[in-house]
């Protein structure tokens, strides 16, 4: 099957994991599982984004052979994400009930269970203070590094968009961090 590697393009992943390549789809979750995971804290507490990540990964890997675009797979995982994350925090906590394919597939794919960086606690509580869509641009840019166009294919926004709600997300930041006096007032 394909050769899972860093330059290998979305699409091609995307074909080979719906072919049964768990590389490829272990290297799509490598990608954009710090996306997910950041996506997730948008709607549930901090102890369950993990769960929320996980969740949204398996069942976009189940989904796969339903993606009729394979390069819109980043928008169409974020999509899946957001909406793990409205039902998880909707749904009553005792009833979640894993099938015997997520444990095989948390057992061969490595990348499902790899820790996101975490943020330092007084930058949450700035990002915090900023609109959505620019603190997790700025979360997915700048904490986990993540290339302008995978982040304009997984919000599924122009690259353009990407670039401005970083510029503007920089200004807000900047402007949050000076209204609680954490950093120092412009000469």
């Amino acid at each position: 099957m394909a050769q899972a590697g860093a330059g290998t393009p979305d699409e091609i992943l995307v074909v080979a994991a719906i072919l049964g390549d768990l590389a490829a789809f272990d290297e799509l979750v490598l990608r954009y599982r710090p996306a997910v995971v950041r996506t997730a804290l948008l709607s549930v507490p901090l102890d369950d984004v993990e769960d929320v990540a996980q969740e949204a990964l398996l069942l976009a890997f189940k989904a796969l052979p339903s993606l009729e675009e394979p390069k819109k797979f980043p928008a169409w995982l974020h999509a899946i994400t957001r909406r793990c994350a409205i039902r998880f925090s909707q749904r009553n906590r005792e009833y979640r009930a894993y099938v015997g394919l997520d444990e095989l597939l948390l057992e061969k794919v490595p990348a499902l269970s790899v820790p996101v960086p975490s943020e330092d606690k007084e930058w949450r509580r700035a990002l915090d203070g900023i609109p959505r869509e620019f603190a997790l641009a700025l979360r997915l840019h700048f904490i986990d590094e993540m290339p302008l166009k995978r982040i304009a294919g997984f919000l599924g926004v122009s690259l353009a968009t990407v670039k401005w709600r970083i510029y503007r997300g920089k200004i807000l930041l900047r402007a949050e961090l000076r209204s609680k006096k954490w950093i120092g007032k412009k000469k």
